[in-house]
């Protein structure tokens, strides 16, 4: 009888053994290529002409509205502070985009599907709902692979365009060392090439954010730099826009935040700009805060990383962010308006 349960554990042994190592190999995989794009192509779709409204938002996963702190930030909590909170940031995440139906193209980072960090409301699923009946690409950036659900996490960037699309890529971006729970991020940048004679091509970005002295991403900005150049020279009209996790514009809101909480805050390099491109974003209206405590106006430092890069044959016409308050995630929307100049 021993013997036989010996045998018996020795067998579930090698096999926990084996499931972990194969969760390891899976999950360490950190090359991000084409065939990782979800798409569900749109339907009788207008072409693009030489305007467009570009509207990006990071929706923190639907767990960072503003009464929550987040651990890799210098906070306490890793979840959120209950699943009605959840609830309710996912609920004002998706009437915000409702009230935005008019822009051709939106960007989401941090979209996520229902998982154990945002107490299993699939955010994705609502954002769909909101932004229904456009070409829809996403591409899953953080993904835990051989995990089940209810466990299963499904983090990424989606791109919804109210406008045709020839086709979709990424562009693949160095990855990090370390990773969460065995997991690495695989980082790249979606992008969707639009249909008619302008020749747009509109590329989310969200590039890494605890890297020791901002080592990684700036790697990562110079190479997606040198992509956005050559697709540039081809005779397209690039526009990139999402979180850099760069400091885009100097800003000066008041605050009471202690430095060490702002170990993450980098200025963008200027010299990863190629001649003739430019900057687009708001430095009039915060786009994110810090996660050391609940956000509470005047305390969090603030200030703007999210926007938009843009290739010389593109005119700014219009940057805006939206001051929402930090009600329903750490970041808050900005909107584009180009012109193919």
């Amino acid at each position: 009888m021993l013997k036989r349960a010996l045998i018996i554990l020795g067998i579930l042994a090698a096999v926990v053994a084996l499931y972990v190592t194969a969760f390891l190999i899976v999950n360490h995989q950190v090359s991000a290529r084409a065939d990782d794009i979800q798409r569900t192509a749109g339907e009788d779709l207008p072409e693009a002409d030489d305007t467009l409204d570009i509207l990006i938002w990071n929706v923190g996963y639907g767990g960072l509205g503003a009464g929550s702190d987040f651990i890799a930030d210098g906070g306490e909590h890793l979840f959120p502070p209950s699943r009605r909170a959840v609830r309710d940031n996912v609920a004002g995440i998706e009437s915000f985009l409702i009230g935005q139906n008019d822009a051709d193209v939106v960007l989401i980072q941090e979209i996520a599907r229902a998982g154990p960090v945002n107490y299993w409301i699939d955010v994705r699923a609502r954002v769909e709902h909101a932004l229904r009946d456009r070409d829809n690409t996403f591409f899953s950036d953080f993904k835990t692979r051989l995990i089940p659900p209810p466990l299963r996490l499904v983090h990424g960037q989606a791109l919804y365009s109210a406008l045709a699309v020839q086709d979709a890529d990424i562009v693949a971006l160095p990855a990090e060392d370390g990773g969460f729970l065995g997991v690495r991020r695989r980082y790249a940048s979606p992008l969707i090439r639009l249909g008619g004679d302008q020749n747009w091509t509109i590329v989310s970005v969200h590039l890494a954010a605890f890297d020791e002295d901002a080592s990684v991403r700036t790697r990562q900005l110079r190479e997606l730099m040198a992509w956005a150049q050559a697709e540039y020279e081809s005779g397209r009209r690039v526009v990139i826009g999402g979180d850099w996790n760069f400091q885009l514009a100097e800003t000066d809101f008041a605050h009471t935040t202690d430095e060490r909480f702002l170990f993450w805050l980098f200025p963008f390099p200027q010299d990863a700009l190629p001649e003739g491109w430019r900057i687009a974003a708001d430095a009039a209206i915060p786009s994110v805060r810090t996660n050391h405590q609940a956000y509470v106006p005047g305390e969090n430092y603030v200030t703007t990383i999210d926007g938009f890069v843009v290739s010389p044959n593109v005119e700014v016409v219009d940057v805006h962010g939206f001051d929402l308050g930090f009600a329903h995630t750490d970041h808050q929307p900005v909107r584009l308006r180009v012109r193919a100049r």
